[in-house]
């Protein structure tokens, strides 16, 4: 079996789904299903994870020797303080791909992102803001939320203080980092620049869908429902459902009009994450503020 020696860190609602998807289809490159195993970020409660590491190596299984590249992509390792140590441990040579963006569009788009998987159920963000607090200490977090630091938006998105402590950990040539507005500008040239930081070919790939795109539940109860009985079955060590589940939260998710906050909610994201925005400018060796304009 070939262990998995790439991982994309994250960050969650930067384009890692989109990138993990291009990429599992070169012909050199395996990715594993689920896209996001959650393994080794521990110090995270998840109810979907692998319970060894022999249930975890499984889901490369499929993976031969035309295959230079093996990875996962679960956008929880970026944040976590466990991960990466622990990736390094397991793959000391292991690369790393790690997707950012304007942290003030990452807030609403991740506060969307749970709604839909039914984790969130504060129908504001100007709310769900308002109560990182209180959930940091473990109040008012749905019981359909296996951690509360999953609440934690201004955490998740500083982004400055994850990669600097990534970059304390790896050295640079072992990571390859991708900005989402560069992606949506020319993602064949971002995409080329994987290839060669991976070493494997290109395939002529010239179509690069956007997958994942911010979706918000049309009755968010629905979701927190949706989410209660996929926890309960995978609770009860049933396997796959009828697929109803599925047809449900499809037809529940509807395309969200991207980033829509009121102009004071914005202003209170620039004034926040002006000091980390600038720590990620220094990092990068290129000048992001105007992500805070």
């Amino acid at each position: 079996m070939k262990r998995p020696n790439f991982f994309i860190l994250g960050a969650p609602k930067c384009g890692t789904t989109s990138f993990a998807s291009w990429l599992s289809a070169h012909p050199e490159i395996f990715m594993s299903s689920p896209k996001e195993p959650r393994y080794f970020n521990r110090d995270f409660q998840s109810f979907f994870r692998p319970r060894s590491i022999k249930e975890y190596e499984q889901l490369f299984e499929a993976a031969d020797e035309g295959h230079l590249v093996v990875g996962e992509a679960t956008t929880g390792y970026l944040h976590s303080l466990e991960a990466v140590p622990a990736i390094l441990q397991y793959n000391a040579d292991a690369k790393f791909l790690v997707c950012l963006r304007n942290p003030v569009h990452m807030v609403p788009s991740l506060y969307s992102q749970n709604l839909k998987s039914g984790i969130e159920k504060e129908l504001s963000l100007e709310r769900a803001w308002a109560l990182q607090k209180e959930r940091r200490r473990g109040v008012l977090v749905p019981r359909t939320c296996p951690d509360p630091k999953q609440l934690l938006y201004g955490p998740i998105c500083s982004l400055g203080e994850q990669m600097e402590r990534l970059f304390k950990l790896v050295s640079r040539e072992r990571v390859l980092v991708i900005l989402l507005d560069d992606m949506k500008i020319d993602p064949r040239r971002e995409y080329r620049r994987a290839l060669d930081f991976l070493g494997v070919g290109d395939d002529g790939r010239s179509h690069f869908p956007v997958e994942n795109a911010r979706q918000i539940p049309r009755y968010p109860r629905l979701a927190q429902g949706v989410r209660v009985a996929a926890t309960v079955r995978k609770r009860l060590g049933i396997g796959k459902g009828t697929g109803v589940a599925s047809i449900v939260q499809s037809w529940n998710n509807r395309r969200a009009i991207n980033n829509l906050i009121s102009p004071e909610m914005q202003e209170k994201l620039c004034i926040y994450f002006r000091d980390d925005v600038e720590k990620l400018s220094k990092l990068l060796g290129r000048d992001l503020t105007s992500w805070l304009a």
